[in-house]
């Protein structure tokens, strides 16, 4: 069975994977990544660094892989969304800048005003937000204007390793329209919305659906694969994700809990929710969108929490929460998001515990943040199934915390629906060895996906503890409401 090898790209590492097409993952190797934060809300990276680490980490997998060069049958990426990298005549112009970057504040008014939030969550498919692409150009073209003028091309951080790569330059499909930079129903460029908000499309690339072949492995660049492998269009890291567990599929609902908590659905039709909650992009099938929410950073607050407490990392916190009581004896963590909206991203409840005693412990607050988790996961598989309209007959949790079978069992419990956690790891992998087979003429099918099945337990104590993370968050956002972001 042929070889593919790629790379998932986050905002802090690197993966670097190789896997059989259609098959399991043969091997991987992460590099850490760094980000620099000059100002407040920013958040960029140096281009040169992070493709000296991908070739880092491309070339240590293939190593490990141990297999010959005619093996191999093609390469992808996948990274995160919202990030991109400006080139001019002679490479990249200054610093990559990030998804988490939030320099894009400055045009939401003026957006707002000119469009409404209603028109442009309809043709985009996002409301507005500083984090996305759109925004964060207009402020470059503003507040950057030699830079901006300078540029020729516009390339998310997947589309530019697949340049770095190849030397094709293009826009895939699923990070541009996470952008809101697409009409969305469409999958074209929002020509007109681009051309009155002063980006233009001259500066953009030829859009192209996941899984389309781009271009050939420049030679020389990783040893151990054959010169001319086909490179193939990847997709958003979640994306990605959710096609490596059958989360295409319908009713089948894909959680990545990790330092923040995507919650993604495939649908055949862009959702028209009154309420416009879930950001909706073109998936990496064609006929098919993502329509997807985020629980929040209750991963980081985790992390954050063990550092508090002396601990050597998150993992040793959850050790700590399952010692203690279901319901985490009336402590209350306001560290997850139960709404994904353009109201509740602009002003959110302040991280808080509540009902915290002398005579609680420890593991009374490591049990509060780890369920808070799994309420906000709740809240969003409810509020995604109503925005769809689509019966939710799966949920498969995959990420970080998803390797703790305690965990998916209390998300089990609090949701009141069974969850599927992959056997397989590296999602996101299985997803691009999918994809891969498919633009090379195969099924285009992920390996079979094994999943361990939690079914959920009746617990009065998590409803009850359900319904405080509820109310304090309506309490805490509409007297003590914090910036967003």
């Amino acid at each position: 069975m042929g070889l593919v090898v790629g790379l998932d790209v986050g905002g802090s590492a690197v993966k670097a994977w190789v896997a059989e097409r259609g098959g399991a993952v043969v091997a991987a190797v992460n590099e850490a990544l760094g980000t620099q934060r000059p100002t407040l809300h920013t958040a960029e990276f140096t281009p040169a660094a992070w493709w000296d680490a991908c070739r880092r980490a491309l070339a240590a997998a293939v190593t490990r892989a141990d297999r010959p060069a005619e093996d191999y049958d093609g390469l992808t990426v996948s990274s995160l969304r919202q990030g991109f990298v400006l080139l001019g005549k002679r490479g990249e112009l200054g610093k990559g800048v990030l998804n988490g970057d939030r320099r894009g504040a400055r045009m939401l008014g003026a957006l707002r005003q000119r469009y409404g939030s209603a028109a442009i969550y309809a043709r985009t498919g996002h409301w507005l937000a500083p984090e996305l692409t759109l925004p964060k150009l207009m402020t470059v073209a503003s507040a950057e204007l030699s830079r901006w003028q300078r540029t020729e091309r516009i390339l998310f951080v997947h589309d530019w390793l697949l340049w770095r790569l190849s030397g094709a330059l293009i826009n895939e499909l699923s990070h541009a329209s996470s952008g809101q930079l697409t009409d969305v129903r469409a999958r074209t460029w929002a020509s007109d919305l681009l051309t009155d908000t002063g980006i233009g499309t001259a500066k953009l690339c030829r859009l192209v659906e996941a899984g389309a072949v781009v271009g050939r492995l420049r030679t020389g660049l990783v040893t151990g694969l054959p010169e001319g492998l086909p490179v193939v269009a990847g997709g958003g890291d979640t994306h990605l994700a959710a096609l490596g567990v059958g989360g295409l599929e319908p009713g089948v609902a894909t959680v990545v809990a990790g330092s923040s908590t995507p919650v993604q659905l495939a649908v055949e039709a862009v959702p028209a929710d009154p309420l416009r909650h879930p950001w909706v992009s073109a998936h990496v099938a064609p006929g098919l969108w993502a329509a997807e929410t985020n629980a929040g950073y209750a991963g980081t607050a985790l992390n954050w929490f063990a550092r508090l407490f002396g601990l050597t990392s998150a993992n040793a916190l959850a050790v700590q929460a399952w010692r203690g009581e279901s319901g985490a004896r009336g402590v209350t963590a306001v560290v997850a998001a139960p709404e994904w909206s353009e109201e509740a991203w602009a002003s959110r409840a302040p991280n808080t515990l509540l009902g915290f005693t002398p005579a609680h412990e420890v593991v009374d607050v490591a049990r509060a943040l780890v369920e808070a988790h799994a309420y906000g996961i709740r809240a969003n598989l409810d509020d995604l199934e109503r925005a769809s309209g689509a019966r939710l007959r799966s949920v498969r949790l995959v990420g970080g915390a998803a390797r703790s079978s305690a965990f998916a069992q209390l998300v089990a419990d609090v949701c009141g629906r069974t969850v599927e956690v992959p056997v397989a790891r590296d999602a996101a992998a299985l997803g691009g060895a999918a994809l891969v087979d498919r633009a090379l003429g195969g099924s285009g099918k992920p390996v079979d996906c094994v999943c361990d099945a939690f079914n959920p337990r009746a617990d009065s104590r998590l409803e009850d503890g359900y319904g405080r993370f509820r109310a304090a968050h309506r309490v805490l956002l509409a007297n003590l409401p914090e910036g967003g972001g």
